[in-house]
């Protein structure tokens, strides 16, 4: 479904992503992680049309899709959240989702309807859909962003950090909700540090380090790389993702 090939962004003298490449079947969830700083949010957008690239390419369902607009991107079916949340403080929970909804439904009415029903699809409660976007709590606008993006129906959703800030009841709850979107038939690939989050969902994973995917493989073979465990994660973390990876049916 997604193919970037050889990616490279440079800012200044700076090579934020060098030479990335990453690959995205349909109907999975792969995760791409490591430090900050590392590159990842910078390969997301370049990926989703956000920045511009220097060298490498870009295929979204066997289309080319290098040097595309945003909202191009986003009607071929991509779609990618944020990991600081901006919604629109004076609308409405449910006008926020709707602007979504717009791409495809022309009409208010239909755009509201389709809005609900994407706001019950990430567990937004009906007495929330009235009030002000700007009186939400951290995990209301984590909510909140991911069901803007849902609104507008994509084949693959760029997850960035959808669970920063979250505690461990609200990351359970996230957690449930991406393999039901999945379920749903949207493909995800997911920028993530709560490792447990990743070793439960991913059935692949991507490392980054200084701009370089330094590997890839499988969430066994990932925590087992001695290269990642010393770039990243530390062997503490390590075990632990060891540990998730085994309770996980995908891996």
């Amino acid at each position: 479904m997604l193919k970037v090939t050889n990616l490279t962004k440079i800012f200044g003298g700076l090579r934020a992503v060098d030479q990335a490449s990453v690959e995205v079947a349909q109907g999975r969830i792969v995760a791409l992680i490591g430090p900050n700083g590392a590159g990842k949010t910078t390969l997301f957008a370049c990926i989703a049309g956000f920045l511009p690239i220097n060298q490498g390419r870009v295929e979204f369902m066997g289309q080319d899709i290098t040097g595309m607009k945003v909202h191009d991107i986003a009607r071929l079916g991509m779609v990618r959240t944020f990991q600081i949340t901006q919604p629109f403080a004076k609308l409405t929970v449910l006008e926020n989702i709707a602007v979504g909804s717009h791409q495809l439904h022309a009409r208010r009415a239909d755009a509201l309807a389709h809005a609900r029903t994407v706001a019950q699809q990430v567990g937004i409660s009906e007495s929330m859909l009235e009030q002000p976007a700007a009186e939400l709590t951290v995990a209301g606008r984590k909510r909140l962003e991911l069901a803007r993006a849902l609104a507008t129906e994509p084949k693959l959703l760029l997850l960035d950090e959808v669970m920063a800030g979250l505690n461990p009841q609200e990351i359970t709850e996230i957690i449930g909700i991406i393999r039901k979107i999945r379920e749903a038939g949207v493909t995800i690939l997911l920028i993530e540090h709560v490792m447990h989050a990743v070793m439960s969902l991913s059935e692949h994973i991507y490392v980054l380090s200084y701009g370089k995917i330094i590997a890839q493989g499988a969430p066994l073979e990932i925590v087992n790389n001695r290269d990642v465990v010393e770039a990243y994660l530390g062997r503490g973390a390590a075990e632990q993702m060891a540990m998730a990876s085994a309770e996980n049916p995908h891996a």
